[in-house]
């Protein structure tokens, strides 16, 4: 293929700065532009990928192909101009798609653990000598950063959010899970909003026909229906083609054996807690399986992999305190990482920080019953990601959850950002597990805790 313009539109993005460096890797220009310029902006910039601030019709000289992010609706001028100009024209998961096609592609959605079963799955691939190209949400510190690129299999992680995603065809296409999140709380499409729950099943559906091979939770409401017809193989704790057997859960991890169509492989370990990264190992090892991967090769990889960043991340210690910090962001998530965090045996402190008004009105109730596990409940205001409250403020969504919290007995506060980082700091104490929990910024407030004061200008993240 000849080299080409490339210019991605909200190039900042975690995704969409991994595909501009694997279509600079493949020889093409690349450029793009962002409303808002940082850090991972200023490395595309070290690398040699012209980067603009801001969207403008000017940008397009010259110009082959425009990418544009989910987020970027039909309506900004730039892409407009692209569209008047005739310019080919590709949202980000098209390229993800075009990317995937030029070799033997196995991609991870669902509503829950996506980001950790990619990884998984990459460090399994590593591990076994596959040299794999890899696409995550995510940094994971074994492939240094959010992406990989290699000369073998292609592993990404596919994001549901998108309706677009039920077009890609994949070698393999791992299903973990599936609930009503990313709909549209009225009814109306909206970026990352399908219309309805009928609509992300049915674009689910058409993701599995589309691939060679699907791996689906076996366990999961929905997916034995939505995956019919399909070359299928399922996993799960206790059913399915892969399955563990003899589970103990310990304090950070777990041990179990695998179950492959009724034969015991041998014994795995994890390092990451919880019965949820049970379920991602075995639908990371399940796709492996099928890619040839002896099971020495994913039973060493399993008990290395240390999770992805903001996956129960370790993120240091306060006065005898361990901070740990976690991306979940909506009830069944949380549900699972402070079941997770309960069996440390620690005091659990979560802070969280609902994230967006049109999940967070509608899982608010999910969000306090979650909460219940935890001894102490610090919550901050809903994270907005751009959006405008619907019918409830954010004061009204945490009120809500604090008071349900506080009727049954449990500590349970509406805190400032910074208000609730000094009360962390003034009453951290050996035995706590602090945990900083949601998809906004809450994440910088552990690693304030952990760190030293930033020198004037210094930024913290």
């Amino acid at each position: 293929m000849s080299a080409r313009h490339y210019h991605l539109m909200g190039i900042g993005g975690i995704s969409v700065s991994a595909l501009a460096e694997i279509l600079q890797h493949q020889g093409h220009r690349v450029s793009g532009c962002d409303q808002h310029l940082s850090e991972r902006t200023a490395r595309l910039e070290r690398r040699g990928i012209a980067v603009l601030q801001g969207h403008a019709p000017e940008h397009l000289e010259g110009v082959d192909v425009l990418v544009a992010s989910t987020a970027i609706g039909e309506d900004e001028p730039e892409l407009a101009e692209a569209r008047r100009r005739r310019i080919r024209v590709l949202r980000r998961i098209e390229l993800l798609g075009e990317v995937m096609g030029r070799g033997t592609s196995l991609g991870v959605t669902g509503s829950h653990g996506k980001t950790s079963t990619s990884a998984m799955l990459a460090q399994i691939l590593l591990g076994a000598g596959r040299d794999p190209t890899v696409v995550l949400g995510a940094d994971f510190a074994a492939i240094g950063g959010n992406y990989r690129i290699g000369d073998g299999p292609i592993v990404a992680e596919v994001d549901e959010s998108d309706p677009l995603f039920q077009h890609l065809a994949l070698d393999v296409a791992v299903i973990t899970n599936l609930e009503a999140d990313h709909i549209s709380p009225d009814g109306r499409p909206r970026p990352n909003y399908h219309e309805s729950f009928a609509s992300l099943k049915e674009a689910v559906r058409t993701f599995a026909r589309n691939a060679a091979k699907v791996v689906y939770n076996a366990e999961w409401a929905h997916l034995e229906a939505l995956t019919a017809g399909t070359e299928r193989y399922g996993f799960g704790l206790e059913h399915g083609d892969c399955h563990a057997a003899n589970v103990e859960l310990l304090p950070f991890g777990s041990r179990f054996e695998l179950v492959w169509q009724g034969q015991v492989l041998g014994p795995l370990e994890l390092q990451v807690p919880g019965r949820h990264n049970i379920a991602n190992a075995l639908a990371a090892a399940t796709a492996a399986l099928l890619a040839g991967v002896p099971f020495t090769a994913i039973a060493a990889a399993l008990h290395a992999f240390a999770g992805a960043r903001r996956r129960f991340e370790r993120v240091g210690e306060w006065q005898g305190a361990l901070v740990v910090d976690d991306y979940a962001h909506n009830a069944t998530k949380l549900a699972a990482l402070l079941a997770a965090a309960r069996a440390t045996g620690l005091r659990v402190r979560a802070v969280f920080q609902p994230h967006r008004y049109g999940r967070s009105e509608q899982e608010w109730p999910g969000y306090a019953r979650a909460l219940e596990q935890a001894h102490e409940v610090l919550l901050l205001d809903v994270y907005a990601a751009s959006e405008r409250p619907l019918r409830l403020s954010s004061a009204q969504i945490v009120g809500n959850i604090v008071e349900h919290l506080q009727q049954r007995g449990h500590a349970a506060r509406h805190y400032a950002w910074d208000e609730a980082l000094a009360y962390l700091r003034r009453s951290a104490r050996p035995g706590d597990l602090i945990l900083t929990v949601g998809a906004g910024d809450v994440s910088r407030l552990g690693r304030l805790l952990v760190s030293p004061a930033p020198t004037p200008g210094q930024e913290v993240v």
